[in-house]
């Protein structure tokens, strides 16, 4: 099981619950976290309020016996590195939807705004917590502490829920951990998040795409990301190409806060036959973050158990 004292092993194991269940009724994936919680994690964490879906979105909150939460959002599904860096609108940035005096100047891209949009406009009807997330919230005793976590684009919005609850709330104490977060927004949000969140850490492998997104260093850095492995193809290239078009183009500038931790990943594919969009998959899955955490392999089997570090057989290749 993960530690009941390691918060980045609570974060990374609740960020790849939030993946189970993808086709199934908000009802039923309640039931499955709670089981996943149980089996992975000490401390009687649960479920408290939702899981909630707007879209292609999903956030849940989770608590323990000792009076702890946290926020957790699901990053997007995608099978294609080219449909991640494509279909993003990063092409433009907008203002904070929210009040926050501590980020004067930041921005953040549309996509993002999109997801807050939807996560503002849910709300739960299953699990003992109801009605809308930030009512909720507010409803907690003063003095709690929040971690408010995500894996993928589910840490990008970790950051922008961040700023939101520190903003509004008065009764919270707001801890984000990320994990293979692309960046969120311009030089002023990064700066901003770092002075507001001393204590915030995000995690990245060193071989993981998603969290090179999307400063021009990142996204050129794909290119030849996988020495002695599969390569970036055509498809792959004409995607990176556009990425850093747009930038330039639109003269935008997006920067990764600057508190991180980067885990050393491992190729599953050495020499130039195996897939690179398989690789990009293996290496971006929350799982293995739970993995390059020091998490058992037995205990990340209770989530997937065909899943499997590399070097030992063919993983799973699927969503988390």
């Amino acid at each position: 099981m993960a530690s009941s004292n390691d918060t980045a092993q609570l974060a990374i194991t609740l960020s790849a619950i939030s993946y189970l269940g993808q086709f199934d009724p908000n009802s039923r994936r309640l039931t499955v976290m709670n089981q996943a919680m149980t089996d992975t994690l000490q401390g009687g964490w649960q479920v408290a309020w939702g899981p909630a879906t707007k879209g292609e979105d999903l956030v849940y909150v989770a608590s323990n016996t000792a009076g702890q939460y946290a926020v957790v959002v699901r990053g997007t599904l995608f099978n294609r590195i080219e449909d991640l860096i494509q279909d993003k609108s990063v092409s433009a940035q907008e203002p904070l939807p929210f009040t926050a005096p501590s980020f004067s100047g930041a921005a953040i891209s549309k996509g993002a705004l999109e997801v807050w949009k939807n996560i503002d406009a849910m709300s739960s009807s299953v699990g003992p917590g109801s009605g809308a997330l930030l009512d909720f919230l507010q409803g907690l005793p003063s003095g709690t502490q929040l971690l408010v976590t995500g894996h993928s684009l589910g840490g990008q919005i970790a950051t922008v829920l961040a700023a939101w609850f520190q903003s509004t709330l008065t009764n919270v104490t707001v801890l984000p951990i990320t994990f293979a977060a692309p960046t969120a927004g311009n030089p002023s949000f990064a700066t901003s998040f770092d002075s507001a969140f001393p204590s915030a850490t995000r995690y990245y492998n060193s071989l993981d795409v998603v969290p090179r997104a999307w400063t021009e260093e990142g996204l050129t850095s794909i290119l030849s990301l996988y020495p002695g492995g599969p390569q970036c193809g055509p498809l792959c290239k004409a995607a990176v190409h556009w990425a850093l078009s747009t930038l330039q183009s639109n003269d935008l500038t997006y920067q990764q806060p600057a508190a991180s931790t980067e885990l050393d990943g491992q190729l599953y594919s050495t020499g130039m036959l195996g897939a690179f969009e398989d690789e990009v998959n293996d290496q971006h899955r929350a799982l293995y973050y739970m993995y390059l955490l020091g998490i058992p392999v037995s205990t990340i089997q209770a989530l997937n158990a065909t899943w499997a570090p590399p070097g030992t057989q063919s993983p799973a290749r699927s969503a988390g």
